[in-house]
């Protein structure tokens, strides 16, 4: 073989494997907090309880402005449909008339990191969101999310739960309940809302 075939072949052949060499080892091994990132990142049971809440629903409930008030009745229609490959549940409603017309965009997950479910909420009545986490009693069937909001305007915080109880496949119970004494006129803790989801048929 001439000389000149020997370098054009070497010229050839050495920097790819060079650069294969280079390219195996700048790949690092994954992390074991990697793997279990993904793990965590895949739906459990927990997204499979929220997922029987899939569906469309026919609401009955009420609303009391602030305590010892006449509560408001009101009713309405909410869809619900699993989300970003079946991690979360989006609830969407509109209920009541006039003045007291409501639109409501609810946002449930569950965090597999802190093990507590989610709660996002937004509607008509105002341009920001509420927030809650917590956990579920398989005895009561109740998922209970507390969560907080600093109120600018009325300049206090207020302090509330988010309750969903399951009664079966067909009906599940929504409330909110404050606890800040702004908002419970000193009690122990004010119901505000109560709604009855009911499968419709």
């Amino acid at each position: 073989m001439r000389l000149g075939t020997i370098l054009m072949l070497l010229t050839l052949t050495v920097p790819a494997a060079i650069f294969a060499q280079s390219e195996k080892e700048a790949v690092p091994e994954q992390a074991p907090w990697m793997e279990e990132a993904m793990r965590l990142s895949q739906p459990g049971p927990e997204h499979a309880l929220l997922a029987g809440l899939e569906g469309k629903w026919d609401m009955t409930g009420w609303i009391m402005p602030m305590p010892g008030a006449v509560p408001i009745d009101f009713s309405g229609k909410a869809v619900n449909e699993m989300i970003l490959g079946g991690r979360f549940l989006e609830m969407t409603s509109e209920s009541g008339e006039g003045e007291m017309y409501t639109e409501t965009l609810t946002i449930l997950g569950f965090d597999r990191r802190s093990n507590k479910y989610t709660f996002v909420g937004y509607d008509t009545w105002g341009t920001f969101y509420v927030t809650a986490a917590g956990g579920y009693n398989d005895t009561t069937k109740v998922i209970t999310m507390y969560g907080e909001e600093v109120d600018v305007i009325a300049g206090f915080t207020q302090k509330y739960d988010q309750a969903i109880q399951i009664i079966d496949k067909d009906k599940f119970i929504l409330t909110t309940v404050f606890y800040n004494k702004e908002m419970t006129g000193g009690a122990e803790q004010f119901k505000m809302l109560e709604i009855t989801y009911t499968r419709a048929k």
